[in-house]
């Protein structure tokens, strides 16, 4: 090969999320700030031709359909802190709605209602409502499986063409080549079928496939996800993973449950899976500027834990290990426990009790959907941060702790200890006892928290997303010099 390549890099996923969502999680920022500085990267790296951001084009012809970086920015153009109006949907807009927006906005939108009601009526209406969902989806799996049987008795589905030369001439952007790379960098197990397109666009064009995978939750621990994206994420992974001739991750931990799920599910890789560094933080370390927003507590008097209420995110032991400590300790002595995000899912239990011991009279708060003048302050005055989740693919809440110069005491977990390194402190999540001994004991001591707060301020050094950048690039040259997947 001695021809430029150029890379596409698929961010349907991003503007599917933000048909249901305002403001973009963890994984559509990691992709943000990856391909904020990709272009740069890529303009010192040989072989290169060109970044094309792509969208789900002509799906006849398996084509793709180019978008700019900047259509793509103005999706995270609204900041954080201003108020976010959902735009109008017309009637001929609502009559276009297809069966799987129509799936999509069932399982984003009706399933998290229900979840939001009191368990004794949710958990019924929940569980018919996966129910149905599932089987609709298993019988659509089904029908698809009969038709594409081969059969001696069946008509054989026709090859799909490729494009005409004259349409290739009219959408230049919108035709790979033998070689070019498909880069896979967000949640692409959000679009049905991801695994089939993806097989379809390389017998077409010939692309190499590239993918950055983050958690295998889903597949590996269910008990934490909604039946219908386990099964749409194990559909995903089964038929995805096989064709990729490169497969990245955003951790170590990560990177061998990827290994594990292929060996038990019999799923042929094309070669190890390679671990990329991922940057520290969004942007620059937040400052705290101007007066301390009203509502807030004082600074130095609270432990600040950042992380949308869900039951892996582990708020109930943080609840249990608070409710212990103002029992055996003088009630000055503890401070208060600030959670600073959204109410999640499976968390009503968890609700229910906060409310009815009236949030620890006080020394538990719930600040909802923080600014980011709000987080600011927040980081600014907090004590340390907790973060006890019980499982993460990498733990991007312990980085964003140390970026804005606070220490975290957080849970030894799968990746966890990979984001904080040496200046986080640990405990197991699933031993109340171990986690209990290590946050009183830090709270306790305050002499060795405020040297352990310089240390973290002069010591942490973030990772540039610039390296996170450069190591998916390497991926794709690699992938590109191996000439094709067998």
């Amino acid at each position: 090969m001695n021809k430029d390549y150029v890379i596409w890099i698929d961010v349907e996923d991003i503007f599917q999320y933000f048909e249901n969502n305002a403001r973009p999680s963890g994984i559509q920022r990691v992709v943000f700030e990856i391909l904020h500085v990709i272009r740069q990267q890529a303009a010192q790296k040989p072989g290169i031709g060109r970044i094309v951001l792509t969208r789900r084009g002509k799906e006849e012809a398996c084509l793709l359909s180019s978008v700019t970086f900047e259509e793509l920015e103005a999706l995270f153009s609204i900041r954080s802190e201003e108020k976010i109006t959902p735009p109008r949907t017309t009637a001929a807009k609502k009559t276009r709605q297809n069966a799987r927006s129509l799936m999509r906005s069932f399982r984003h939108t009706v399933i998290r209602r229900l979840e939001s009601l009191p368990p004794e009526l949710a958990r019924p209406l929940l569980n018919i409502a996966v129910n149905q969902l599932r089987a609709l989806q298993l019988l659509k799996r089904y029908a698809r499986s009969k038709l594409h049987r081969p059969a001696s008795t069946a008509v054989q589905p026709a090859p799909v063409a490729p494009p005409s030369p004259a349409y290739v001439a009219a959408h230049p952007e919108a035709s790979p080549s033998p070689g070019d790379i498909f880069l896979i960098l967000g949640a692409a197990w959000s679009e049905p079928d991801f695994g089939e397109r993806l097989a379809r666009l390389r017998k077409v064009f010939g692309v190499e496939p590239v993918l950055l995978v983050y958690d295998l939750i889903p597949a590996v621990r269910p008990e934490w996800c909604a039946l219908s994206l386990i099964c749409d994420f194990r559909h995903w992974l089964d038929t995805t993973l096989p064709q990729c001739g490169r497969l990245l991750a955003i951790s170590h931990s990560t990177a061998s449950s990827v290994e594990e799920y292929a060996r038990k599910q019999r799923l042929t890789l094309q070669g190890p899976v390679q671990t990329i560094p991922i940057g520290s933080g969004f942007g620059p370390p937040r400052h705290a500027e101007g007066e301390r927003p009203l509502g807030l507590p004082a600074k130095d008097s609270y432990v600040l834990f950042v992380s949308t209420l869900e039951a892996r995110k582990n708020h109930l032991l943080a609840f249990r290990i608070w409710r212990r400590m103002v029992i055996d300790l003088p009630r000055d002595q503890v401070p208060t426990l600030v959670f600073a995000g959204r109410v999640g899912w499976l968390v009503s239990d968890l609700m229910q009790q906060l409310e009815n011991t009236e949030w620890l009279r006080g020394k538990i708060r719930l600040l909802r959907d923080p600014s980011d003048d709000e987080l600011a302050h927040l980081y600014d005055g907090c004590m340390f941060t907790l973060f006890p989740s019980l499982y993460e693919g990498w733990g991007l809440p312990v980085t964003e702790s140390l970026v804005n110069g606070r220490p975290c005491v957080a849970s030894n977990s799968t990746s966890i200890p990979e984001a904080g390194g040496p200046l986080t402190r640990y405990f197991d999540p699933e031993d109340f006892d171990d986690a209990y001994r290590v946050v009183r004991g830090t709270i306790e001591d305050r002499a060795g928290l405020k040297a352990w707060q310089e240390q973290v301020r002069t010591q942490f050094k973030p990772v540039p997303w610039e390296d996170s950048a450069d190591a998916v690039l390497d991926a794709c040259h690699a992938a590109y010099l191996s000439g094709g997947l067998s």
